[in-house]
Order: C-alpha cells, then structure tokens, then sequence
C-alpha cells in the first residue's frame, strides 16, 4: 500500500528541488458559487478510537483507499483547495472534481492518508491546529515540510479547535491571524483557505478571514446540501467510518448531481 513518504520526497527533491512556495494574496474571487463536493475526514488510521465521536471520524487505510479507488473508476478528480481557487481564478470547469480536506493534522494523515493520496494521483488540503504540531498524534513541522515538498496543500485550522462563534472579535483575530501567520512564515505557504472548528462562525468571523488575506473557507454540511454559497461559507460532507463503498457512493452522486442542477 502506497510508496513512504520520504521515498517520495527524495523523488521530489531530484526531480524538482525543495523551494518553499511564497504567499499570494487574495485573489478576486466571485462572492458565490456552486462549489463541488468538498469531502472532509479526520483520522485514516488502522486503530479505532474508543469514543462514539473518535470511531466515527476514523476511516481505514483500506477504507481510504477504497473511496479513491471509486473516484478513479469514474473518472472524477480529487483536488486540493488551493487547486479549487486556481480553477476559479482560471474559470476552469469543476465537474468531475470532488475537494478532499482532512482536518486536525493527525499523525496519521501522514503515515496513512498522503502517501495513498500520491499513488492515485489525487491532491488534498490539510487543515492543521497550529497549536497541536509536534504534540503526541498529531503532525510535526517537519512533516509538513515534507508534505509541503511532495506538493501537498496546507492550510489553517485555528491555534487551538475551539469555537469562534464564542469568542470576542479579538479572540478570533488571534485564532486566525496567529495560524495563518504561522504556515506562512514557518512554510512559506499561502495559507489561503480557512477551516472553522466544528463548523462554526459569525459574521465577525467572515471579516477576520477575509483581512487575513484567505480566499475560501469552509463550514460543515451533514445533509449533502449544495447550494451557492459564500466563498467563505464554503459546506463540506463528513466521511463517516460507518460508510460503505455504497453508502460513500451514494454522497458523491447526490452532490455532483446537486452541484450540476443548481448550475444549469
């Protein structure tokens, strides 16, 4: 399963070299759009989680492996957020595309999740909480160094996975700031798409993203739902564990189906 992800960097570093990649400024988005599907995992990991929440965010490699499979059987393309802004910014069609994000930046994301994304040719953005790097289960700055050299999108989740609709202005300013802040000056990044924790904003919110120079951010959808949205309202579908080939199927249907009605 999956080459390691240092044989693939080595690969990387022959073929093209390490150079960091600078950040770029917002671009001019339009303010609604229909966006693909956008799909949103949490942990792909042998081991389950002993909490009902845990269990259920906790997809298998093989689970994995499966559902990029399926996308490749029909010819559907699995892209990053930062790929999602440049066809956007490019007026490129976004059918046959579905956005993979994986939230948390979980250890396992990196032994799991990257390298299975590069055998099936497919792109990711990564949400990570700046705050947990380097701590125990989660990523480490230099695997995203890693990551970021392979080509990987990373992006952020807040310093801490806390509430922004909860917090004064400030508050959030230094959620936000402080995170974006941090990719791009320890990666070199664009950091240019936002994650809220568990979904949640206000419309202080929505100010904050967009002076921190992001150009998309995203909320959570459990009902499959895609209608035009605020570029920084962006709905996502969560993979659950409980989900069959069937069941995974059936989410990327309604969505592509949903997403091409409300087009024409």
């Amino acid at each position: 399963m999956g080459r390691p992800l240092a044989t693939l960097l080595l690969m990387v570093l022959i073929g093209t070299g390490a150079a960091g990649r600078a950040p770029n400024p917002a671009p001019a988005l339009p303010a609604t759009f229909v966006p693909p599907p956008i799909l949103m995992y949490h942990r792909v990991d042998l081991d389950r989680a002993a909490d009902p929440l845990g269990r259920e965010l906790t997809v298998t490699p093989a689970q994995f492996e499966e559902q990029l499979a399926y996308l490749k059987s029909r010819g559907i393309a699995g892209i990053s957020m930062a790929q999602l802004r440049d066809r956007l910014e490019r007026g490129l069609p976004l059918d046959h595309t579905v956005v993979l994000t994986f939230d948390d930046g979980y250890a396992d994301q990196y032994e799991y999740a990257a390298p299975l994304l590069h055998e099936y040719g497919d792109a990711a953005t990564f949400f990570v909480i700046t705050g947990d790097l380097d701590t125990p289960r989660h990523m480490t700055w230099a695997q995203l160094g890693v990551m970021l050299a392979l080509g990987d999108d990373i992006a952020a989740h807040g310093v801490a996975h806390d509430d922004l609709s909860q917090m004064t202005p400030a508050q959030q300013a230094y959620q936000i700031d402080d995170s974006v802040t941090a990719l791009r000056q320890r990666l070199h990044v664009p950091a240019d798409s936002y994650c809220y924790p568990s979904g949640r904003f206000n419309r202080a919110t929505l100010a904050l993203v967009h002076d921190a120079g992001v150009a998309l951010a995203v909320t959570t959808d459990s009902r499959f739902v895609l209608a035009p949205e605020n570029r920084f309202e962006l709905p996502r579908i969560r993979v659950r564990a409980d989900w069959n080939i069937e069941a995974f199927a059936q989410a990327i249907r309604f969505g592509l189906e949903r997403a091409q009605i409300v087009r024409s």
